[in-house]
């Protein structure tokens, strides 16, 4: 049986094969060129002899982790779309689907199988594909605002360093002054630097972040389209 001639078109739905995992390679490749010019600079380790706390430290190492579960999750979306671009091929082509899952991302698959079961909940099929689509990445965003506010938690204990010094005036005496100055200078460093480290890091994966979101709304959208404007009138028409 021919599949209905509304659906013949070809016209991709969702990102291309591999669209999401280059998108999270470039951006994740701009950011730690940077960061290596940064390095090679001296700015990286200028800032972690300056940053007494090692806040700084920590907030790179939670960043580079970020990175590294974004690549992971851009995989799996990439993984996501082909399935889809798959099992649209493989019903434009034979009129009919396939409802077994062709691997554990092969969510549009297991939406549609469940579309073909009398008396589905629609509502709650779509809320299970949106949560498998785009529900991991509350832990990102959870990650990125974590960055800022270790950021700013270092800003306080930099000003708390700077207040101690101050305090000291009363006993401190004119020879002791440059000692003072010295670990106000210290605060004042840890203050600073914290705060950039903390905002930069933030900006990263917010954008990282910001990209797997998107990846994750076509994904869905392009599900959805499939189903509604090809699936199911296909299917609608033909037990007519």
């Amino acid at each position: 049986m021919q599949a209905d001639p509304r659906t013949t078109h070809t016209l991709p739905l969702g990102d291309v094969r591999g669209a999401s995992f280059l998108r999270w390679l470039m951006l994740s490749g701009l950011c730690l060129f940077g960061l290596h010019v940064a390095w090679t600079l001296g700015l990286v380790q200028r800032v972690l002899v300056t940053d007494l706390t090692q806040i700084s430290a920590v907030i790179l190492l939670i960043y580079l982790g970020g990175v590294i579960w974004g690549g992971w999750r851009a995989s799996q979306l990439s993984a996501a779309h082909h399935a889809l671009a798959q099992l649209r091929t493989g019903f434009l082509r034979s009129g009919r689907i396939d409802a077994t899952p062709k691997g554990p991302q092969d969510w549009a698959g297991e939406y549609c199988a469940g579309l073909l079961v009398p008396d589905s909940d629609r509502a709650a099929l779509r809320e299970i594909l949106i949560e498998r689509a785009r529900g991991a990445h509350e832990a990102g965003w959870f990650v990125s605002s974590l960055l800022l506010k270790l950021g700013l938690l270092g800003t306080i204990v930099g000003f708390v360093f700077m207040l101690g010094a101050i305090d000291a005036l009363k006993t401190l005496t004119y020879a002791d002054l440059p000692q003072m100055l010295g670990r106000m200078g210290s605060g004042m460093g840890v203050s600073l630097y914290t705060t950039l480290v903390g905002l930069l890091a933030n900006l990263a994966l917010g954008m990282q972040n910001l990209q797997l979101d998107r990846s994750a709304e076509r994904l869905v959208a392009a599900t959805l389209h499939f189903s509604e404007r090809e699936l199911l009138p296909s299917l609608a028409s033909r037990s007519a």
